[in-house]
């Protein structure tokens, strides 16, 4: 089984969501964590379900219902969150 392991920017981004919409709208923030998280879960049976990002070499896939990015990167064992964002706010 797969581990899952963040890198210190995709923590950030996380934490920069959970701040952003705390402040615009707190009543969303647990469908939106919810959404995030099982995408990722997803990745711990199905690590080489995100498309190939050309060029990068990580890969990603984009949550079901709120639509955020997820970059990864498999090393050995585990996936590795690389970054957490919004569909248009990057080129990863």
């Amino acid at each position: 089984m797969m581990k899952v392991r963040f890198r210190r920017a995709a923590e950030t981004d996380l934490q920069g969501i959970i701040d952003w919409f705390e402040g615009v709208a707190p009543e969303a923030l647990p469908r939106i964590l919810d959404d995030i998280y099982a995408s990722i879960d997803r990745l711990i049976d199905h690590p080489r379900s995100g498309m190939t990002v050309p060029i990068s070499g990580l890969r990603r896939i984009v949550t079901r219902k709120y639509h955020f990015k997820i970059a990864y990167e498999i090393d050995g064992d585990s996936v590795v969150i690389v970054g957490i964002y919004r569909f248009q706010n990057r080129d990863s």
